[in-house]
């Protein structure tokens, strides 16, 4: 009998610090202190790895936690208590290349990519020009709440893609939009190649 009541303390310390330690780490996460709103793309990227890194780090606490109580419930002699699995994800993975445009281009002037791609559950995005054009264009990213170039706005500086070389312009959190193309601008009519754009979405 005390080898039960020493294991029903034990289940009530950890239930009591394992909340005390949630709590204090929840609090430790939105203690972090917040980039200024003129911070730079990768000082919020940086700002959000960390707060990843915090709740990342609170998951571990938890399952170890978890893993103390059913241990102890075990020794009790409590009937049917499962043993605990906890799988975290932590995806981060590239989908294959899409393209969005190749085409020989022989005009001046602007074009669009073939479609828009869907960014609506990506985390990054990755766009990169390879030209055997023997002109430089340039290439402006796009985004829109709608699957069309039609009233598209810019996402940032446009890159130029030189002649017979490549470009490429990364895209973050902050930079986010459902759906992104990209806007061509060829000043000189090339002669000679063609122009790919292909896009990566990590998810």
């Amino acid at each position: 009998m005390a080898e039960k009541n020493e294991g029903r303390r034990e289940v009530g310390h950890l239930l009591a610090g394992g909340g005390a330690g949630l709590i204090l780490g929840i609090l430790a996460a939105l203690g972090l202190s917040r980039p200024a709103k003129a911070a730079t793309p990768e000082e919020r990227l940086d700002y959000l790895i960390s707060l990843l890194e915090q709740l990342l780090a609170g998951q571990v606490v938890i399952i170890d936690w978890l893993t103390k109580i059913n241990t102890s419930l075990a020794a009790l002699g409590v009937p049917g208590v499962p043993g605990i699995e906890v799988t975290v994800l932590t995806p981060w993975v590239a989908k294959e290349p899409e393209t969005i445009y190749e085409e020989p281009i022989r005009a001046a002037g602007t074009f669009f990519s073939d479609h828009m791609v869907n960014w609506t559950k990506g985390k990054r995005l990755l766009i990169k020009a390879e030209s055997s054009l023997n002109q430089a264009v340039q290439i402006q990213a796009i985004g829109n709440i709608d699957d069309t170039e039609n009233l598209a706005t810019d996402i940032g500086l446009p890159a130029v893609c030189p002649a017979n070389g490549n470009t490429s312009i990364g895209m973050a959190w902050g930079d986010w939009q459902p759906y992104i193309g990209v806007r061509i601008t060829a000043a000189v009519a090339p002669v000679a190649g063609i122009l790919l754009v292909r896009v990566v979405i990590q998810e």
